[in-house]
């Protein structure tokens, strides 16, 4: 029988701190059967757009759809592949440039 993950807020209010994704490594420390960690991180870029420095990015999103179609990919990626956790996060609102978004 296939076991059907917890579905997990994914979308958090600004930037995503650094505490934030330490203290959720932090918290695997029981789950001794994770090998690795591995981590995607979004850093918002101070590029150049029509001659002016960009500042940050202002995240918006349908919530209720949004968290369903991330559940629904990490579902399918747990389903096609050995994965024993996963989480996803991204930002809603403001994030300035240098961080985490």
């Amino acid at each position: 029988m296939e076991t059907v993950k917890k579905k997990r807020k994914t979308l958090i209010e600004g930037p995503i701190q650094p505490s934030f994704i330490a203290d959720s490594i932090a918290k695997h420390n029981t789950k001794t059967d994770i090998g690795a960690h591995a981590i995607f991180l979004g850093q918002v870029r101070a590029d150049e757009k029509n001659g002016k420095a960009v500042k940050g990015i202002d995240y918006s999103a349908y919530h209720e759809m949004a968290e369903n179609i991330l559940a629904e990919i990490r579902e399918q990626i747990f389903s096609q592949y050995p994965v024993i956790c996963m989480h996803i996060y991204h930002s809603l609102g403001m994030v300035k440039v240098g961080e985490i978004s």
